[in-house]
């Protein structure tokens, strides 16, 4: 069954209110992983950028973990590396915290939470996103058909698509073109978005769409010194499996070797970009320890129950901006309980 957002949010009530929850809560305390993915904090109204990458304001982050604190110990990357030596061993639950892809607003409006309540987090860089003027292809999809000055915006690749700017709602539009990039390959980008924009009517000026979009080196050394992990997203976020053995291990060990070198830390930890099926597979696992990490997360689902846990396959929960505080609780002890994602 799935639930549309508006019935998620009122199941997740409705078992808060009744004390339902509390319930489940006891009887889902069995020792395991718990992993948060969090990507943006802010708002996505009105925002340029592509709104689905937010993840949650300030607020209902900071109520999130206060949550999470009165019900798991929350570690740091260090201590579920230690945990992925020895099979995930485990007598309570416990919970990580993570942030993916190095916005700007991870700084700027998480970190001051994190440090408030004294939580640790690890952030997955991809230091591709670091080296120069770079906007993401979905922030760039999305910018290109919000400023579109046409009524009819339509390409022929990656898949021909076409929409009506007159008629669907500008979110639905920039999703349709947005998921027809991520489930196709893209060979040559820049060709790609130059017909966009050309058939848009619009130019992207990626100096100026950069600026102060992702954390700078000093505000990664600022979250190292303030306690926070910094892992590898790899170097240039692209889907892994469409890329060959070689330029895989590339991924992983020139983010390995940047990161350490710029951060002078030693960097254990890896988030596949994507992290889905069909964006890793066992070779990928296998890359990633071969270069060096102690540890690698997907984006699948579940909790990591000890001595069922692959270490280069660690699953995490998405946290999405209709997750109310409410509704992530009752997602996670749901999971918890039940063994997988049901709402």
């Amino acid at each position: 069954m799935v639930l549309i957002p508006n019935k998620r949010v009122m199941l997740a009530k409705g078992l808060s209110v009744s004390g339902v929850i509390r319930v489940i809560e006891r009887l889902a305390r069995r020792p395991g992983l718990l992993v948060l993915t969090y990507h943006r904090i802010g708002n996505p109204a009105n925002c340029e950028d592509y709104g689905p990458v937010y993840s949650a304001s300030s607020e209902g982050l900071e109520s999130t973990l206060r949550a999470l604190k009165n019900s798991h110990d929350i570690m740091n990357l260090a201590e579920v590396c230690s945990l992925s030596e020895n099979g995930f061993r485990l007598d309570r639950p416990a919970a990580l915290v993570t942030f993916d892809d190095g916005y700007r607003d991870n700084f700027e409006q998480a970190l001051p939470v994190l440090k408030a309540l004294k939580v640790p987090a690890t952030f997955f860089i991809p230091t591709r996103f670091f080296e120069g003027p770079f906007v993401p292809w979905w922030d760039r999809i999305a910018w290109t058909v919000r400023h579109a000055t046409v009524s009819i915006l339509r390409v022929k690749e990656p898949v021909p698509v076409e929409v009506d700017l007159t008629s669907t709602p500008i979110a639905d539009a920039v999703f349709r073109f947005v998921r027809a990039f991520r489930d196709h390959r893209v060979d040559d980008e820049p060709a790609y978005f130059q017909e966009l924009e050309e058939r848009a009517g619009v130019f992207a000026d990626v100096a100026l769409l950069s600026k102060n979009r992702f954390m700078s080196w000093e505000q990664l050394r600022e979250l190292v010194a303030a306690g926070q992990n910094i892992g590898s997203h790899a170097h240039s976020h692209r889907r892994l499996l469409w890329l060959t053995e070689d330029q895989q291990r590339e991924e992983f060990a020139r983010s390995k070797r940047i990161l350490e070198e710029t951060l002078g830390i030693e960097i254990r930890g890896l988030a596949y970009p994507y992290g889905w099926p069909g964006a890793y597979d066992a070779t990928t696992e296998r890359l990633a320890s071969e270069t060096g990490y102690h540890v690698a997360f997907s984006s699948v689902p579940g909790l990591n129950r000890p001595g069922a846990t692959n270490p280069f396959a660690v699953q995490r929960l998405g946290v999405g901006f209709a997750d109310t505080p409410a509704l992530l609780r009752t997602r996670w002890t749901l999971l918890e309980a039940l063994g997988k994602s049901v709402v």
